[in-house]
C-alpha cells in the first residue's frame, strides 16, 4: 500500500497528481491518503481528512508519499521508512526546501521536486536502501562553555 499524507495543511496538486496515476494504472496497488484541509477530493484512491495518529498508516504502507513537513520527515525518517517527498511550494515560500534537500542528501529520502516524477520517485523508493537516520550528537553545552568562558 502506499500511503498520501499532507499533514494539517492542504496539497491539492500532490492529491490529484495521486489520483490521476491510480486512475491511469500507473499505480496498480492501494493507496491511501490523508487529505487534510484540501479542497480535491479524490475519486480513485481511499482518502480521509485527519486521524488522530497516522501509525497505523505508516505500519501498513510500503511507500509514505509525504507533502515535506517537517514533523512527518522527521518522523518517518527516524523510523527508517520509504519515504518520497514532494515539497509543498504553497506553503511559506520554499521553507521545507532545506530540510528535505538535507535528508535527501544524506540518503534519507527521496526527494521529488515535480509531481510529473511522482511515479518514478516511487519507484525509486521501492528499490532503495535508506541510510539509518542517526541524530547528530548534541553540542549546546559547547556552545554554552563557550559563552561562559569555562574550558
Amino acid at each position: 500500500m502506499i500511503f498520501v499524507t499532507v499533514g494539517t495543511a492542504h496539497f491539492d496538486p500532490l492529491v490529484e497528481e495521486m489520483d490521476r496515476l491510480v486512475a491511469h494504472g500507473a499505480i496498480a496497488e492501494p493507496v491511501v491518503a490523508q487529505i487534510g484541509r484540501g479542497s480535491y477530493v479524490p475519486r480513485n484512491m481511499r482518502y480521509f481528512r485527519f486521524l488522530r495518529s497516522l501509525e497505523p498508516a505508516y505500519r501498513r504502507a510500503d511507500v509514505i508519499v509525504s507533502a515535506g513537513g517537517a514533523g512527518t520527515t522527521m518522523e518517518c525518517v527516524k523510523r527508517g521508512l520509504r519515504l518520497v517527498v514532494v515539497e509543498n511550494t504553497t506553503l511559506m515560500e520554499g521553507h521545507q526546501a532545506q530540510l528535505i534537500g538535507e535528508m535527501a542528501r544524506r540518503g534519507h529520502l527521496i526527494w521529488c521536486k515535480d509531481v510529473s516524477q511522482l511515479a518514478e520517485c516511487i519507484d525509486e523508493a521501492r528499490s532503495k536502501t535508506f541510510v539509518p537516520f542517526v541524530s547528530d550528537p548534541p553540542r549546546v553545552h559547547l556552545m554554552i562553555r563557550s559563552l561562559i568562558g569555562a574550558p
